[in-house]
């Protein structure tokens, strides 16, 4: 019953919270609630505006950043690179942040879709700390680098107990041998507030 109430209340929607896009030019933007949506594939972000019909987009290289609902969307420079990813938590001047992009896969005529998953830690200037990637692949590579995940939010955010708790909901049980629970985690990047 405790997890059930623990995971209600990270999944919640914030009544009050504001949506707000704003550009690296400092300009804020107040998007239609529940209007906008990220394509990471194409490195943009949708949104629409009041009383206008035709949906806004807005590069991630122009992004600052955007709040809306329990997420938070942030683009930085990394390594000379424009990179952006959802917010999962920020404490003591670290950032945890992850990213998921797709990929159609063709076999012998069949499609499907493939998922990646990037996690990064990054320090207060947007240095890169540490970082893991893995796909949605049932590989034995795959399936350790998602076994590990648990461990890396340990290691950066061992002072954040509300994510510590998110991510052990998400931990895999003895049945779950591909690891595959902690994509349903990051599938649904809520940031939590480490205070």
């Amino acid at each position: 019953m405790k997890k059930l109430l623990l995971i209600i209340s990270l999944i919640s929607i914030q009544a009050f919270a504001q949506n707000v896009i704003e550009t690296k030019t400092g300009i804020k933007i107040n998007p239609v609630e529940n209007s906008i949506h990220v394509d990471a594939n194409g490195k943009k972000i949708y949104y629409k505006l009041p009383d206008v019909v035709k949906e806004q987009k807005l590069k991630f290289s122009d992004l600052n950043t955007a709040n809306f609902g329990d997420y938070r969307f942030k683009s930085f420079v990394i390594n000379k690179k424009s990179k952006a990813y959802y917010i999962l938590a920020e404490d003591k001047g670290k950032t945890f942040a992850t990213i998921k992009t797709s990929k159609v896969i063709s076999r012998g005529g069949f499609e499907s879709v493939l998922d990646f998953y990037e996690l990064v830690v990054l320090d207060a200037n947007a240095n890169l700390l540490a970082s893991i990637s893995f796909s949605a692949n049932n590989s034995e590579k795959n399936i350790k680098e998602r076994a590990g995940v648990n461990a890396f939010i340990q290691t950066h955010f061992p002072d954040c107990p509300k994510l510590l708790e998110k991510a052990k909901l998400f931990e895999s049980n003895a049945s779950d041998t591909t690891n595959r629970m902690i994509l349903t985690f990051l599938d649904v990047p809520i940031f939590v507030n480490c205070q």
